[in-house]
């Protein structure tokens, strides 16, 4: 397959960047667009791109539009009104709405199909997704559901995703379309992961520290405890609602896995809808202080899960251990990006699975 190349210059268009390029086809991306007036003006910049020499299609994306098919069409004809025809006949609309791609005025080809998904994940990924109440409901339901499917626990019923999310039917179903083109659906209508979901895994990575509550704690005493030192501690204090997860987390699931130094204690509080209480931080280590500066090193970082149930499971000592999926974020969160990846390539559903 010819390589994409993303930010893509147009010869003779100074400053201008297309999302991606495939031989000599240049793409444009337009995410959950609503405005039909940006529809326009981007069918207008990209007949001027097709004037190029270089270029012989040019084709705008849109992913999960917030315009009907219908309104689209008029907006298509309405450029073919003003386009020249020799220009006009070069572009082309690929449309993904709930999973599966349609266009204007065909659909993509199975050979073109591939090359879109990949550059919508490379633009989604480098998106941040906005945070917000139904954004961090909607990243709890993507995590459950994770977590059903990496343990191979089949479909789930949506009461089932209801009650362990704490949210409302209309807000379950939401999440659903949205995911809707990861998903199998039965006719019970319980539903099940399919494959792992990337491109929302990617928009949940780069809000994180949002939907989490990420906080960290580093040491100010200079002589910084371990993380197995703080965890015997921290089994002593009888918490209720935390869980381990981290590098300590996903060597419980997963004991083979070389996951080779622990520089921190992640923690994970199950808080619900209440207020995170962290007071019990400075009985942990009284050497211990809250940190936002991204280059020190935390010793001790608490997540906090605000679904209505945890998903712990029991571990020693009293100390539940956060789910994977908890582990899996925070290795990600930690830098351990290979680490990460080995974790996730351990558990047999993903085996074969396109990750």
């Amino acid at each position: 397959m010819k390589e994409i190349r993303f930010e893509y210059p147009i010869e003779n268009f100074p400053g201008f960047l297309a999302d991606a390029a495939w031989g000599d086809t240049v793409y444009e991306v337009l995410v959950e667009t609503k405005d039909a007036r940006r529809l326009r003006t981007a069918l207008m910049e990209m007949a001027r791109v097709a004037a190029s020499d270089k270029v012989r299609r040019a084709v705008l994306v849109l992913e999960e539009p917030a315009i009907t098919e219908s309104r689209l069409r008029e907006e298509w004809q309405g450029a073919a009104s003003v386009i020249r025809p020799e220009l006009f006949g070069r572009l082309a609309m690929a449309i993904r709405q709930s999973g599966k791609w349609s266009g204007i005025p065909v659909s993509p080809d199975t050979g073109e199909v591939p090359v879109l998904d990949e550059i919508l994940r490379h633009e989604i990924s480098r998106r941040p997704a906005p945070s917000g109440r139904n954004s961090e409901a909607h990243y709890e339901i993507l995590r459950i559901l994770i977590h059903q499917w990496l343990l191979g626990r089949g479909p789930f019923a949506i009461n089932s995703l209801m009650k362990i999310s704490g949210t409302s039917h209309p807000t379950v179903s939401r999440s659903l379309d949205r995911l809707d083109h990861y998903l199998k659906r039965h006719s019970d209508r319980s539903v099940e992961l399919r494959i792992f979901p990337r491109e929302e895994w990617a928009r949940l990575l780069a809000v994180s520290d949002d939907v989490r509550g990420t906080v960290r704690f580093a040491d100010r005493s200079g002589q910084p405890r371990s993380p197995e030192s703080l965890l015997r501690r921290l089994g002593q204090l009888r918490l209720p609602a935390i869980a381990i997860g981290g590098v300590l987390g996903a060597e419980h699931y997963q004991p083979a896995l070389d996951l080779i130094g622990n520089p921190r204690l992640d923690i994970c509080l199950h808080a619900g809808r209440k207020a995170a209480d962290l007071s019990w931080v400075e009985r942990l280590d009284p050497g211990l202080e809250r940190t936002v500066r991204r280059d020190e090193s935390p010793a001790v970082v608490i997540h906090t899960l605000r679904r209505a149930e945890s998903l712990f499971q029991p571990g020693a000592d009293g100390l539940p251990w956060a789910d994977p999926v908890e582990c899996l974020l925070d290795l990600h969160e930690a830098g351990l990006e290979s680490q990460a990846l080995e974790f996730l390539n351990s558990f047999p559903v993903t085996r074969g699975s396109p990750l």
